[in-house]
């Protein structure tokens, strides 16, 4: 995910509670003090539920997130090129909420 299109996705997420922030030293989105979604390496990266993040692991459209080798995220998935950014990111941020 180049610079311009995570602004993009940036700007279409904010608003409410949504407010950028920095995590790992990345940029991401938050709700609250919580992440939903973050830019890693020029990946997008969200959270999500277990089921869901099975389903598109399932689906080939992410990938575990492991920041490092050997240590998965849990509930983290990087997101690969055919997944759908903006659903992905809203159903994260929804997630998040629902745990607040």
């Amino acid at each position: 995910m180049g610079e311009e299109a995570w602004e993009d996705l940036v700007e279409r997420a904010r608003g409410g509670a949504v407010t950028p922030g920095t995590m790992f030293g990345c940029r991401g989105l938050r709700t609250g003090r919580r992440f939903f979604a973050i830019r890693w390496h020029e990946q997008l990266v969200v959270k999500l539920p277990a089921d869901r993040l099975r389903s598109l692991l399932a689906a080939g459209e992410a990938t575990v997130f492991e920041p490092m080798e050997g240590r998965p995220m849990n509930g983290w998935a990087v997101l690969g090129g055919t997944a759908d950014r903006d659903l992905l990111v809203s159903e994260a941020r929804a997630w998040v909420e629902s745990q607040q």
